[in-house]
Formats: C-alpha cells, structure tokens, sequence
C-alpha cells in the first residue's frame, strides 16, 4: 500500500542537506560531495516519518530574490518552474498534487551584507523585494496546487518578521492555507558551518510536532479516503 500523505519541499542548502554527514565544517570541494546526503536531510526524514510521498526541489546557495553573498545565477522561484533546475525544460507532472508545501527560502537572502553594485541601495529595499517576490512565489505554488497547505520555515529570528508579513500580506489576500513555523537551535557542525544530520533530526522533530497537531493538512484522511 502506498503513502496516503504527499509533502513537497522547496528551500536551499539546508533542505539539500549540504555536508550533512560531515563530521567538521572545513571541506573540500570532494568532501563535500562525499558527504551531501539529501536522503538524510529533514525533508526526507520527516516524509519518512509520517509517510508520505516527497518531493525535495532544493539548491545550494540560492533564495528568493539574492543569491548566497549576491553572487549572480538565478533564484530559487525562476529555477524552480524546470526539470534539474536548468532553465531549459519545463517540469511537468498532472499527478503530483501535494498536500502541503514546506518552503525554507530566506537565509541566502539575507545572511550576507549588500555589496556595491547589487541592484538594491539599502536592507529595506531588498526586504520589500523579497516579500513581494515569496508572495508571487506562493500565489504561484497555489495556482498549480489548489488544495495544497503551505508552511514557510524560517530558521532564524531575524528573517522571522519578513517570513511572517508574506504570510500576513497571503491572508489578506484571500490565502487561508499558510501558516510560519520558526526551527532554531542548531548546532550547525556540518560543512561550511550548515547543519549536521543531528540537526536534521531536530528540524524533522519540530515539523513531525507541527503535523501531529495540525491534523486538518491531510483532509483527505479525516475523510476516510
């Protein structure tokens, strides 16, 4: 019998699993290939523990409107519509319909300070791009998910105000299905100072907790169906 459940991740690094098996965070281009394991990620983990069917669209270094450090490529919502993220091919698949969206997309955004040249002068400006591009980014997931549930993750207390307008700016606008979930209190011993896969398990914990109490995000199964 197959998973009733179905959950989509969207994010960056974390979510990737960057490093996650490393046991230090100083490696080399090998290492860290040797020691990426999306498998042990809390995406994976968490599908694994309430399962259900996953998806996990994720790419290092990229965020909603800026890049890791500004450096330039383009951005999680422009990569996201194509195959392997490659610009090219366009993604398509009528039978994948998730029950809930998971997005973890900020850090890269705003980690790293502006640089000269950056098409944004100042914090407030690349702030207010970044809430309104989530919020198309959203509008946009919903148009092709019509029934899906969307939770935006944020993983630090100073993202945590602009991942809550998007959520506010969705609610006004009708969206009655986003809600905000802040994971913190990692140890981050992993490559390049990313999470470790004891990390991972605290973040699936914290989302397997959200789940349990929010039982309406599978309504197909309090349906019976």
């Amino acid at each position: 019998m197959s998973p009733s459940k179905s959950i989509e991740f969207i994010g960056d690094s974390y979510t990737v699993g960057y490093g996650n098996t490393s046991s230090k965070r100083s490696c080399t281009a090998e290492e860290l290939d040797a020691t990426t394991d999306t498998g042990k990620s809390f995406a994976v983990l968490t599908a694994d523990a309430i399962w259900a069917k996953v998806q996990v669209n994720a790419y290092s270094g990229r965020g909603i409107v800026r890049n890791y450090n500004g450096f330039a490529g383009d951005t999680l919502p422009d990569l996201y519509p194509y195959a392997l993220f490659d610009g090219k091919t366009e993604y398509h698949d009528p039978t994948w319909q998730p029950q809930v969206i998971v997005i973890a997309l900020g850090t890269n955004d705003f980690s790293t300070p502006l640089h000269a040249g950056e098409k944004w002068k100042t914090e407030a400006e690349l702030i207010a791009d970044y809430e309104a591009t989530y919020v198309n980014f959203v509008k946009s997931l919903r148009t092709k998910n019509p029934d899906a549930s969307v939770l935006l993750i944020s993983y630090d207390p100073a993202t945590t105000p602009q991942i809550t307008t998007v959520r506010d700016r969705l609610r006004a606008a009708g969206e009655t299905r986003v809600d905000v979930l802040e994971i913190t209190g990692f140890t981050k011993n992993a490559c390049d100072h990313h999470p470790d896969t004891d990390d991972d398990r605290k973040i699936s914990q914290t989302l397997i907790a959200y789940f349990d109490a929010h039982p309406e995000l599978w309504p197909d199964l309090r349906q019976g169906k």
